[in-house]
């Protein structure tokens, strides 16, 4: 197989992404993945990428994530949205401040977003494959 590019714009692309966007280092396509594991990560993602707003406390983000699972599930058995924020509070919003995708106060519950094109691209593929493969 040889190594020179086709000329065809098509194989240079991979999964919608540019030959720009594979310029990321390894550490952030860890990051981007690490984001991308969990759902509720995920949601946290879609909230702000999909809402007119960047800033919002911790206690409004698990209301909406709490909602988003619940339609998510058909109306079925969902967590609640304090059971929610303390998973946001303790383990989610820490590792979305340690990537760079959010400001978090954990003293007002005060969360930026700054947001990533490619984790979002990414969060957006992974909603749409998972509406297409539950039952």
């Amino acid at each position: 197989m040889s190594n020179q590019r086709s000329g065809n714009p098509r194989s240079d692309q991979w999964c919608g992404m540019t030959p720009s966007d594979r310029t990321l280092s390894t550490a952030e396509v860890d990051d981007v993945f690490e984001v991308l594991a969990d759902w509720r990560r995920r949601a946290v993602c879609h909230y702000f990428a999909t809402g007119d707003q960047t800033a919002t406390d911790v206690e409004t983000l698990a209301t909406a994530v709490s909602k988003k699972e619940a339609r998510s599930t058909n109306g079925g058995a969902s967590t609640s949205p304090s059971t929610i924020r303390t998973q946001l509070e303790e383990e989610h919003l820490p590792i979305l401040h340690r990537i760079g995708l959010i400001d978090y106060d954990e003293r007002s519950g005060a969360v930026k977003y700054w947001g990533s094109p490619t984790v979002e691209k990414w969060a957006d593929h992974a909603e749409a494959v998972t509406r297409r493969t539950d039952f």
